[in-house]
């Protein structure tokens, strides 16, 4: 769960828009590369569908390989993962009090423990606020929010850190290629509630190598505006998962995200 400080916690009309995508690419077999089948529901848009299109294809080169396919609740078979991305209200513009929640991650499941690729999800939902996706100041900013829920839904999570023991007695992120990219145990941010708490790298205390850097990707909060970049430690982080990951940034520790496209 996103908010706005702000926190990052075919359906539909319009020419170019599709029921179904799946990221990779086409001239590889699936068997040999990763793949995220995306299925959309709610309203949507080309320009906005394009947006989930480009983060799905994103990751597709982050991670390297395919994992094991396996069996869904509903018994179909999944290859990698498949996610359910909607668009509705969750809490419209906000309050006060609580911030405004952009996007939500929901309803993971994961493979089973003992199993090939263990606690790494088969499918997820993202839920994206339709209210702020009419919010013009947030246009050029959802390939981040986009690219950051899918982080969730890819296992960036703290109840699969803790049942792969990636977090040690003082809240730190412990997994051995995160922690060779960070320059020590990863803090994690320990405040913000049990949809932020554990799930995202501290937003006061990351800094990759002596470099603060709470615009990192996988920090907690989004400030409209921002240059998000994407850590060595958050590949790193995925490493740890589970997933052959490969490094978009070698010779630096982080690079920009920026799909350079505009969610109208």
């Amino acid at each position: 769960m996103d908010r706005i400080r702000q926190r990052r916690g075919p359906s539909g009309g319009g020419s170019g828009v599709v029921t179904t995508y799946t990221s990779g690419n086409p001239n590889v077999d699936d068997a040999n590369e990763f793949n995220i089948q995306i299925n959309f529901s709610g309203r949507w848009t080309a320009d906005k569908q394009a947006i989930v299109k480009w983060a799905a294809d994103f990751y597709s080169q982050i991670i390297a390989a395919d994992i094991h396919d396996d069996f869904d609740l509903n018994n179909n078979l999944v290859d990698d993962i498949v996610l359910t991305i909607s668009t509705g209200r969750i809490d419209g513009n906000g309050s006060p009090l609580t911030g405004n929640i952009l996007a939500q991650t929901s309803n993971i499941i994961v493979r089973d423990a003992g199993t090939v690729d263990e606690w790494l999800p088969l499918t997820a939902s993202i839920k994206l606020d339709s209210t702020d996706l009419h919010n013009s100041s947030l246009a050029g900013t959802w390939d981040a929010i986009i690219l950051h829920e899918m982080g969730h839904a890819l296992g960036f999570v703290g109840s699969i850190f803790n049942q792969l023991g990636l977090v040690d007695n003082f809240g730190n992120f412990t997994g051995s290629n995160a922690v060779d990219a960070y320059g020590g145990a990863v803090p994690l941010e320990n405040s913000g509630g049990s949809g932020t708490a554990g799930s995202h790298w501290d937003e006061a205390d990351f800094a990759p190598v002596g470099q603060q850097m709470s615009n990192e990707l996988m920090t907690g909060y989004f400030v409209p505006g921002e240059v998000t970049l994407l850590s060595d430690t958050t590949i790193g982080a995925f490493a740890d998962l589970g997933y052959t990951v490969t490094d978009p940034s070698v010779g630096s520790t982080s690079f920009v995200v920026d799909s350079h496209l505009l969610m109208a």
